[in-house]
């Protein structure tokens, strides 16, 4: 397909270029803009709003490392060993126009952890980088160390490229660090959703009586917790000695962490910025506590819920937090709903096991039917956002120009990923496809989680619910709440000072 749109891209060009030897009639003053040319890789836009040109510049970007995330380095620059050859020639298509265009290239350096580096090379009056791109719970938490620029009077937020999740959700005053959109794959490719056994669905009649087609429930706002615990149940079955484990069958294929998911899926964060500007804490509120009861149901079920921490070790294929056993479990077909990140989905269809079903994709439940939309959080520990170094100074101008240029240019890049890596490769039915648009456009950001307040007790902020999903036998959300809300709220007031005090 992107083969396709090449050849379509070079005969637009030499469209292009005979209407503007005719439109111009030898007269040099006739010069286009570039909201006309833009439109040759990025049809159907107004165009780009931006003009310039910066004679050669180079933009130095650090960025994640292709053995972290496989995307880290390609969303910027290609890689012709890259598996994923189509999005490394959407890139170089990208790159090449940015160069011929507006006299900008891009030099990419990686590492595991950039962010951490970064702070390093800062302190030591080192650092030479333009862009640092890194998982948000890295970013974030470094904010209030002057390490980055707001973002505000540097590229325009307003633009359509930009994720307003993002900018509304990733600060704790009135100005705005990082951001994730379009000039990114890493932030798509690490949202939790829910993937599912379409044999184990079509094949129950029960299911297929009371619910018939999963993807209509979906997108009529009827996928909720009471109907995904209703499934599990129906599905869930003992193993042929009839024990509850590991060769079990389950509705839910989860993990203690999953608890915190499912009550983001319900629009509910640990902590949120309120329009006053004021931080709210929400595990004792009447809501989150409600929202929580009915998650509480479904993961401490051991019939109906099973458990990557209770699992580690079991199977041929073994891991320290037991991933890869619950990952083992969905293969091998012992799961109807699986919980996981966007990026499973490639990793399942690139793994050597043998599926013998085809899976696919839907949101995080909701609340209830009058909840006004699926929410589906990203992975903190994964999910990048961009920055620009307060060290960048000099290249301020370039820098916000290629970033607006990656956000606009990147339509290709993007396709690439989202059709043939995950739609046409990894996914059989449009129906999935159109699951993915759902959940890439309800991206949920919990400031609470990021910042991890408490993290002197036991548990933390972001462990609360996945302590009280380990005491599965009574529900111990309020007292456990109790007992580190004072220093949670101490964490965070500290916080927010650092925000009045410290930034400049």
């Amino acid at each position: 397909m992107l083969f396709k749109k090449s050849i379509i891209f070079l005969l637009a060009v030499l469209l292009f270029l005979v209407s503007f030897l005719v439109s111009c009639d030898g007269n040099p003053s006739n010069k286009n803009t570039v909201s006309d040319s833009s439109n040759l890789i990025n049809s159907g836009d107004a165009g780009f709003p931006y003009d310039d040109n910066f004679d050669g510049q180079t933009i130095r970007i650090f960025c994640v490392n292709t053995a972290r995330h496989v995307y880290g380095e390609l969303q910027f620059v290609p890689n012709e060993e890259a598996t994923t050859s189509s999005v490394s020639e959407a890139v170089k298509i990208r790159n090449d126009y940015i160069e011929e265009h507006y006299g900008l290239n891009i030099e990419v350096t990686s590492a595991a952890y950039p962010s951490e580096e970064v702070k390093e090379l800062i302190t030591a009056g080192a650092c030479d980088y333009d862009i640092v791109v890194d998982s948000v719970d890295k970013m974030v938490t470094s904010v209030t160390d002057n390490y980055y620029w707001s973002l505000d009077n540097i590229i325009d937020l307003d633009n359509p490229w930009w994720d307003q999740s993002s900018i509304n959700s990733l600060t704790l005053n009135d100005k705005h660090y990082f951001v994730a959109g379009d000039a990114l794959i890493t932030d798509d490719d690490n949202i939790y959703l829910t993937l599912f056994n379409k044999k184990i669905y079509n094949e129950n009649s029960e299911l297929q009586n009371k619910y018939g087609n999963i993807y209509d429930l979906v997108r009529d706002g009827k996928f909720t917790y009471d109907v995904f615990l209703e499934m599990s149940k129906l599905v869930s079955h003992t193993d042929q000695n009839g024990q509850w484990g590991f060769y079990a069958t389950y509705g839910n294929l989860s993990h203690s962490y999953g608890s915190t998911i499912m009550v983001n899926g319900a629009g509910v964060a640990l902590a949120e910025k309120m329009d006053d500007g004021s931080v709210k804490l929400n595990p004792g509120t009447e809501n989150a506590v409600n929202v929580f009861d009915k998650v509480y149901e479904i993961m401490s079920d051991k019939t109906v819920t099973q458990r990557a921490e209770l699992i580690i070790g079991q199977g041929s294929a073994t891991s320290k937090y037991g991933f890869t056993e619950l990952q083992a479990m969905f293969e091998a077909g012992r799961g109807l709903f699986y919980n996981t990140t966007s990026s499973s989905i490639t990793r399942l269809k690139n793994s050597p096991a043998i599926l013998d079903f085809q899976f696919g994709v839907l949101p995080i439940p909701k609340f209830n039917e009058e909840q006004d939309k699926y929410y589906c959080s990203v992975n903190r520990y994964q999910s990048s956002v961009i920055g620009i170094p307060t060290t960048n100074i000099d290249n301020k101008e370039a820098t916000a120009f290629l970033l607006e240029a990656l956000g606009y240019f990147s339509d290709d890049v993007t396709e690439a990923y989202f059709e043939t890596t995950l739609k046409l490769q990894a996914i059989e039915d449009d129906e999935d496809a159109k699951m993915l648009d759902l959940i890439y456009n309800n991206r949920f950001y919990d400031i609470g989680a990021i910042y991890n307040w408490g993290s002197s007790v036991n548990p933390s902020l972001v462990g609360l619910y996945s302590s009280v999903i380990g005491d599965d036998s009574t529900n111990t959300l309020t007292s456990k709440w109790e007992s580190i809300k004072d220093a949670v709220e101490t964490d965070m007031l500290n916080t927010i000072d650092e925000y009045k005090n410290n930034l400049t």
